[in-house]
């Protein structure tokens, strides 16, 4: 869920990019080729046609489909290929192979998991990604994620000895990230303020320069230097965390630290990438954990506990480097699952071809295949053959792309598919479950890949990107240095490169109001906002910061906005959600099945990473094959609570 700050679509998919070279390369073209990907309106369209009026669908008969699948899956992502991946190995292991459907509304495959392709003036072809962005702290993985990963051939010693390139920025000079501040945003500002990343320079010549009052340049400096105990009155660190759980990080800022307001208006926007909320909603405890300034004065311990959120926990535990990285991101999961499943979808063997083979959909199409799957379908209710208790099978009406209903049944289904949309289908669901599901409200997003014919700007100023404090785009964050297949590192400034843009949607009107509401605003204005609206800041941006440094528009050849109105999955925070952590929490009754219909997708474990999506489809086959008789850490997947 994060991405690189503090130290850190296919566009056709399964198209080679060589076919896909005429749309793709923009050789006369002095503007950038903008497109858009992620939860398209033509994406979103049939769901919600049948959502505002479903009664307009029934009116024509479905039709019905031949054969029973063994299993649909709801959802082509992360979650659902990891659930149909354990059917068809305990399948096997009964000598049985299956057939399995995935179904998904989306135009990719692969859910948050998403990959965006680009062709250079030049030539190079280079993969992104616009989504799930990294394997986080897979030291602290469950054995269920272990047991996925290493079936699908995926070995994660080789990131960090072969695909990482762990110099390449001290190689090429690069120091960290500038910072970026607007006169709309800091009065103080008379024009936009470019400042060099604060390791780079004396600390107080920093943060003179800082457009900040003087008084809020001297309380940064005290802030981040000072082992001042503002806690006196707590005498023991259970003491201390008990009064930290109770306010959040902006409250610990202006009323423990007593610190001028601009301090936390810089600070903003730092706990977004973890937790999905500024730190107006961040609680101060959490805070902490995430490494946020202001507690070095404070004994607090080192042991994590319960009421941390699950993210917090785990940047509290995790000491794994951030380098888990393919080049399109989780896409490589998503991509090694699959090739698992159907072999004959994405042919080749080791981990270097999942970047490079272009994916055969014909083989994923196929009636014959064990596997397949179908994009831009939309499962609008899911209903038993009888009764709920007895029934032989699952009936799915499903609208594909022309709109057209069709039944597709089946002996077991997997919803790997958002709760929120799991609540509309079906009226087998009891009211209190329908409640638990509408809970999870997934946190609104955008990603942005611009691809750049060179990267001059950035080595001559020695920054490996940009944060816009307080800004549009938060953040710029020159690619991975990866090297895996025909995907390399960028091998010098003079060769072209992704940069990576990074937003959570929250508006800042919205600022001090409960996280679920900030969520629902947020994705009204992303999805309000038109191209245009996305891209003049994001030129603004570098021309600003990096004009100085030899920057020209025509160095920015293509652009790809993912867009994510329903994003990441809603994560508890102790404060905000007062069932955490005693519980009972919402997403453990919300992912309960229901005779022959399990539900996974990391909504059921209220946690945004790639290995809870894998966990919660491990616990959802678990309940669908229980006489397989996993292990009972299949059953129980991952170490934290939300995902007990």
């Amino acid at each position: 869920m994060r991405w690189p700050h503090i130290t850190r679509r296919d566009f056709l998919e399964g198209v080679a990019l060589g076919a896909a070279a005429p749309a793709l390369l923009a050789q006369e073209r002095q503007e950038p080729l903008v497109r858009e990907e992620g939860q398209t309106d033509a994406a979103r369209h049939q769901a919600h046609r049948w959502r505002d009026a479903p009664e307009a669908h029934r009116a024509a008969p479905a039709l019905a489909e031949d054969g029973m699948e063994d299993l649909v899956v709801v959802g082509a992502g992360l979650s659902g290929l990891a659930g149909a991946w354990w059917f068809q190995q305990l399948e096997r292991r009964q000598g049985r192979e299956p057939r399995i459907l995935l179904l998904d509304a989306a135009e990719h495959l692969g859910g948050h998991a998403h990959r965006n392709e680009f062709l250079s003036r030049s030539g190079e072809r280079l993969v992104g990604y616009g989504g799930s962005q990294s394997l986080d702290s897979p030291g602290l993985f469950s054995p269920a994620v272990n047991a996925v990963l290493q079936g699908v051939g995926i070995d994660l010693k080789r990131f960090d000895s072969e695909f990482f390139d762990h110099g390449w920025h001290e190689r090429h000079g690069l120091k960290g990230h500038a910072l970026v501040f607007e006169p709309g945003v800091w009065p103080q500002a008379a024009q936009p303020t470019v400042l060099p990343p604060r390791r780079a320079q004396a600390q107080r010549l920093w943060a003179a320069a800082l457009p900040m009052a003087p008084s809020a340049q001297a309380d940064l400096l005290r802030l981040l230097n000072s082992v001042e105990d503002v806690l006196p009155q707590a005498r023991s660190p259970r003491q201390r965390r008990d009064a930290l759980a109770r306010i959040s990080y902006r409250q610990f800022l202006l009323r423990v630290w007593r610190l001028h307001p601009q301090v936390a208006q810089y600070f903003q926007q730092d706990t977004e990438a973890y937790f999905g909320v500024g730190i107006d909603q961040v609680n101060a405890l959490d805070a902490w954990a995430a490494g946020m300034p202001g507690f070095a004065g404070l004994p607090l311990g080192e042991q994590p506990e319960p009421r941390l959120s699950p993210s917090a926990q785990q940047l509290l535990q995790g000491a794994d480097r951030y380098i888990y990285h393919f080049p399109d991101g989780n896409h490589g999961v998503v991509r090694a699952l699959l090739r698992s499943l159907n072999p004959a979808a994405l042919p080749g063997q080791g981990l270097e071809s999942l970047v490079d083979t272009p994916l055969n959909m014909a083989a994923l199409q196929a009636p014959a295949s064990a596997v397949r799957l179908r994009l831009q379908h939309t499962v609008v209710q899911v209903q038993h053959d009888g009764p709920v208790a007895s029934a032989p099978s699952v009936r799915l009406e499903v609208l594909d792309g022309q709109g057209q209903r069709r039944q597709v049944r089946a002996r077991r289904v997997v919803l790997a598919c958002w709760h929120r949309a799991v609540a509309r289908m079906s009226e087998e669901i009891p009211p209190a479950q329908r409640q638990a599901l509408a809970d999870q409200v997934k946190t609104p997003l955008i990603y942005a890949n611009v691809l750049l014919s060179n990267w001059r700007p950035f080595a001559r100023a020695g920054w490996s990107g940009l944060r816009s404090v307080g800004g549009f785009w938060p953040e710029a964050s020159l690619d991975f240095p990866v090297n895996m297949g025909a995907a390399r590192a960028s091998p010098g400034p003079d060769h072209p490169i992704l940069l990576h843009l990074a937003k959570v949607v929250l508006p800042t009107e919205a600022q001090g109001l409960p996280p679920r509401q900030q969520a629902h605003l947020g994705r009204q204005q992303l999805q309000a906002w038109r191209t245009e609206d996305l891209l003049a800041p994001a030129m603004h941006l570098l021309r600003s910061a990096l004009g100085p440094y030899g920057f020209q528009d025509q160095d920015v050849e293509a652009v790809t906005f993912n867009r994510w109105a329903h994003g990441y999955a809603y994560e508890y925070m102790h404060g905000a959600d007062a069932y955490w952590p005693q519980g009972p929490l919402p997403c453990e009754l919300a992912r309960q099945g229901w005779g022959r219909v399990a539900i996974a997708n990391s909504d059921a474990g209220a946690f945004a990473y790639a290995h809870s999506a894998i966990d919660q489809a491990t616990r959802a086959i678990s309940e669908l094959l229980p006489e397989a008789q996993l292990p009972r850490w299949a059953q129980r997947p991952g170490p934290y609570r939300a995902a007990t």
